[in-house]
């Protein structure tokens, strides 16, 4: 196909019509998403917040890097190739990544009614009380490491999870997991600047918890990187599950044939650390098992309805080209 000249207003104009046809349902919801956020902060009460004009700078970066990335890639403004295919992923990927770290500055902008007191009512309603007051009876020095452990490991799995997948997968097995992944993170971001908290840890009163080394990792991450109102739903429910379902349905693939129980097993863990942590209510963890469901079977319908762009006469780009040339697109992550 004649590759643009992008430095020309008709270059752009052919790049922006090219990209139009090749955009993925992906794309669409990574650039929706990040006009929103950018909206959503723009209209923030406080003009003169300093937390408003920093997330804007943020909407804006991140809003403009994915456009970018888009109108090269899917513009074709690059040969098909390693710089193409690379540029694309890092476009798409990155931004999205980012947009929690926006979330520290956007949430506060909104200057927003905390709901803590609502959840915890619907955690009464359903059990009598909350699971973070429950477990207080737990609160000795081995087991506060034990789930400290594991909620921290959430780090890892979400490198270990995602990375891979993106830069080496193929084929319905790669679409799935990375549009569940943007799924969770979208609709994730976006639940929570309607629903803004800050959990049991600081709505109701505790004993200090009884922890270590690894209790120690956990809370000097979240005070230093945490959006702070991020806990409708938990996204730490909601990544671990979701790679544990993605995981258990290619069970009879590589490498998940050998590792699905292993995250199953982490994300069990991980799911009672939230709330063993005082981090989240119940019905959080409710939401974020609903979110993990969602973004699987949201997975599997789109890889049904696009794993064949580029196929069989269709002159549209695949959803992730290759980024060794000459690599089959027909793989054992094709098949279920």
């Amino acid at each position: 196909m004649h590759q643009p000249d992008a430095y020309s207003p008709r270059g752009v104009r052919e790049a922006a019509s090219t990209a139009l046809q090749n955009l993925a349902l992906q794309d669409l919801a990574a650039l929706a998403f990040h006009v929103y956020m950018l909206l959503r902060v723009s209209v923030a009460v406080g003009p003169h917040s300093n937390d408003r004009h920093v997330g804007i700078r943020y909407g804006v970066a991140l809003l403009s890097a994915t456009a970018a990335a888009l109108l090269i890639a899917r513009g074709e403004v690059l040969k098909p190739g390693p710089a193409r295919s690379l540029l694309y992923r890092v476009g798409i990927f990155v931004p999205v990544v980012l947009s929690y770290f926006q979330m520290r500055f956007l949430l506060p902008a909104l200057q927003p009614a905390l709901v803590d007191r609502h959840l915890y009512a619907l955690d009464q309603a359903l059990f009598g009380t909350t699971p973070a007051i429950w477990f207080q009876q737990f609160n000795q020095l081995h087991i506060v490491e034990w789930v400290s452990f594991f909620y921290y490991s959430y780090f890892a799995l979400m490198i270990l999870c995602l990375i891979p997948p993106l830069f080496l997968d193929s084929g319905r097995r790669q679409i799935e997991m990375m549009i569940g992944g943007l799924a969770v993170a979208t609709v994730g971001h976006f639940v929570y600047t309607l629903v803004p908290g800050k959990g049991p840890v600081a709505t109701l009163d505790f004993e200090p918890l009884n922890g270590g080394f690894w209790w120690h990792q956990v809370e000097v991450t979240v005070a230093s990187a945490g959006a702070q109102l991020d806990i409708f739903p938990s996204l730490h429910t909601a990544y671990p599950m979701f790679f544990a379902l993605h995981a258990y349905g290619w069970r009879h693939t590589n490498p998940y044939r050998y590792v699905w129980f292993i995250l199953a097993f982490f994300s069990a863990n991980i799911v009672i650390a939230t709330m063993f942590l005082r981090w989240h209510w119940f019905v959080d963890v409710v939401a974020g098992v609903m979110l993990a469901v969602l973004a699987r079977q949201c997975g599997k319908l789109v890889a049904e309805r696009e794993a064949d762009r580029g196929c069989d006469g269709d002159e549209r780009q695949p959803v992730w080209e290759p980024i060794l040339r000459g690599r089959g697109r027909r793989s054992e992550s094709d098949a279920e």
